[in-house]
């Protein structure tokens, strides 16, 4: 692939990684909704102390949900405790099912009904501080109209001018898609505070109304600055605290610039997953673009025979930092036309390898060489000694160590070699993508942090914005991940004309990945068949160069032995020494600032 179209396919791919992904964070409320939401959820709270709370449910499926409810962190009862508390007054429901209460002791009351086997049904299922209906036989798909009445007893912050109300309504619940609280007597509120702050509002005479959305377990709390008279009204528990007012403003402030912060860093990674493609394309066009050279489409001749096999496959074949097995087996082949070796086919198709001399060879050669002499027996290899061999070694925990290091020289001569070869010929363009990897690993730690600091209520106001945060994180990264995985040369370059010289390997591996071009340019010289099956062996394609070979019957003796070249380092990738194989065996309340509302818990479905 040309590096032009190399970019267009980056470009493409990490635009497309960036659209779903921001696709799926405007979405994901919508995907973690589950089988029942509260589709409209309103609320009234008098400064008395009254809450009404009114829950529309959605049942998406039939027959899959018994029990609709709303759960209280707080302790829940019928009469009216000597502590903080929330006291049950009433309930208004809009379908044929059973209105139910599990107080802070576990007692159950049923309203209009005194059946013993669903009080312990009831009992058996609901959490403690719960309300709610049952329908025994199920509830149908459908919407669900539910009122409650209660008569709020919290725990209240005061001091000579002002009194504090941190009202928790939700904090563990179902999604909610449409929240409507209505704050009445607005005339003894100086102040509120909604958590979280996105929640819009609206002053009316005498009372101020909050609405907006609420993901699921999504804290949703208001902090409320009265005049102290509201003490005279309210009928709670009263604790003095000096500064009431400077507090409260103190800490909202602060938990203000968090989440306007969280903001700003979901933007920014929203913003770079949109940009990073682009400056991809800036990167390549700065530092990796090449000079065009002319080249033909196919080449049938090789564009340098007197460049070692394995540099070949090292430099050529697709990355110039990737090394493979085909280099290795490319280089016995070159070997055994030099007359370094001699390869012969055995009846059982194994193989035999004589080692002859390793006079003339370069650092990679000598450690083949070296390779194979620790495989032979009188200076010849033979593939089925190769595999008793190493069964001895894989089986002997006194020779482990032979059978690792061998593996270790097999990794080398398969998978590393001379890899600073490689500096002579490109300059490495990964380099240039360091800042977006260390900037995305920046953003993506904050992200972390943020999120569980909100999932372990360290900063409860952002729990739902940060698990957005979280997603985004990951484009830039993963993006830039895939831009890692691109050939080295794209963002960097090809030293002197070797540029030129790599079209021409192009030019040269197409033509031999084309059987009919290979049987119309067919030299009459096996010495050039030879050239193209070491070359074509060490390009990846010396498969299509054997079946032209043999379509033409052409009598190379290297044929025999192409196919079997894998048997001599097989048995070395699979054994396993004996010591990885043996296994072993051994040993609520109230407070300032968002979360620490009176209250919690939220509506929930079973």
């Amino acid at each position: 692939m040309s590096e032009e179209r190399q970019i267009i396919a980056l470009m493409f791919l990490t635009l497309t990684i960036a659209v779903l992904g921001l696709m799926v964070i405007t979405y994901l409320p919508s995907f973690t909704e589950g089988g029942v939401v509260v589709d409209e959820y309103k609320t009234f709270f008098y400064v008395d102390g009254t809450l009404i709370e009114n829950y529309v449910y959605e049942i998406k499926h039939s027959n899959r949900f018994r029990m609709l409810y709303r759960v209280w962190d707080a302790p829940l009862s019928i009469t009216q405790l000597n502590e903080p508390s929330i006291q049950f007054l009433n309930a208004s429901i809009n379908s044929e099912a059973f209105v139910y209460l599990k107080d802070f002791q576990g007692v159950v009351w049923l309203q209009n009904s005194s059946s013993k086997s669903l009080i312990n049904e009831v009992e058996s299922l609901a959490y403690l501080n719960e309300v709610g209906i049952f329908n025994p036989e199920g509830f149908k798909a459908g919407k669900y109209n539910v009122t409650y009445v209660f008569k709020i007893y919290p725990p209240i912050e005061y001091d000579e001018n002002y009194c504090h109300l941190n009202l928790k309504l939700a904090d563990e619940h179902l999604t909610y898609r449409k929240v409507e609280v209505t704050l009445k007597d607005a005339n003894y509120v100086l102040k509120v505070f909604p958590h979280p702050p996105t929640l819009k509002i609206i002053e009316k005479e005498n009372e101020i109304v909050f609405y907006g959305r609420s993901d699921k377990n999504e804290l949703l709390e208001l902090e409320i600055l009265f005049k102290k008279d509201v003490l005279n009204i309210i009928n709670g528990f009263p604790e003095k605290v000096n500064n009431v007012a400077e507090l409260t403003f103190k800490i909202n402030r602060y938990e203000l610039i968090q989440y306007s912060l969280s903001l700003i860093l979901l933007k920014i990674n929203q913003l770079l997953s949109l940009t990073f493609p682009f400056l991809f394309l800036l990167v390549y066009v700065a530092y990796g673009k090449e000079k065009q050279f002319t080249a033909p489409k196919y080449l049938s001749f090789t564009p340098n025979n007197k460049l070692k096999p394995w540099i070949v496959n090292l430099i050529f074949k697709s990355d110039p930092l990737n090394f493979d097995e085909d280099g290795f087996y490319a280089t016995l082949l070159d070997l055994h036309r030099r007359g370094k070796i001699k390869i012969k086919t055995k009846d059982s198709k194994g193989l035999t390898i004589q080692l002859i001399n390793d006079e003339g060879l370069d650092n990679y050669e000598k450690r083949v060489i070296m390779f194979l002499k620790g495989l032979s027996r009188n200076n010849a290899v033979d593939t089925d000694e190769i595999k008793k061999f190493v069964k001895t070694l894989s089986l002997s925990r006194e020779l482990e160590w032979k059978l690792l290091e061998l593996k270790n020289e097999l990794f080398y001569l398969t998978k590393k070699a001379e890899q600073s070869v490689s500096e002579s010929y490109v300059i490495n363009g990964r380099r240039k993508l360091i800042p977006f990897i260390v900037t995305s690993i920046f953003l993506l730690l904050i992200s972390m942090l943020l999120f569980f600091n909100s999932v372990f209520n360290l900063i409860p106001s952002i729990h739902s914005i940060s698990t957005n945060i979280l997603v985004s994180s990951f484009i830039p990264l993963i993006q830039s991940l895939i831009a890692l995985a691109f050939p080295s040369t794209l963002f960097g370059k090809w030293r002197s004309s070797f540029y030129k010289e790599k079209l021409e390997w192009d030019a040269f591996k197409r033509f031999l990945s084309d059987l009919a071009l290979i049987k119309k340019y067919s030299p009459e010289d096996l010495s050039i068949w030879g050239e193209w099956l070491i070359y074509g062996t060490a390009l990846g394609v010396g498969d299509n160069v054997v079946k032209a070979m043999k379509t033409l019957k052409i009598p190379l003796e290297e044929l025999n032995v192409m196919n079997n070249l894998p048997i001599i380092i097989q048995p070395i990738i699979t054994a396993v020494p004996v010591s990885k194989t043996e296994t072993y065996s051994g040993f609520g309340g109230g407070g300032f600032g968002s979360g620490g509302g009176f209250g919690g818990g939220g509506a929930g479905a079973r």
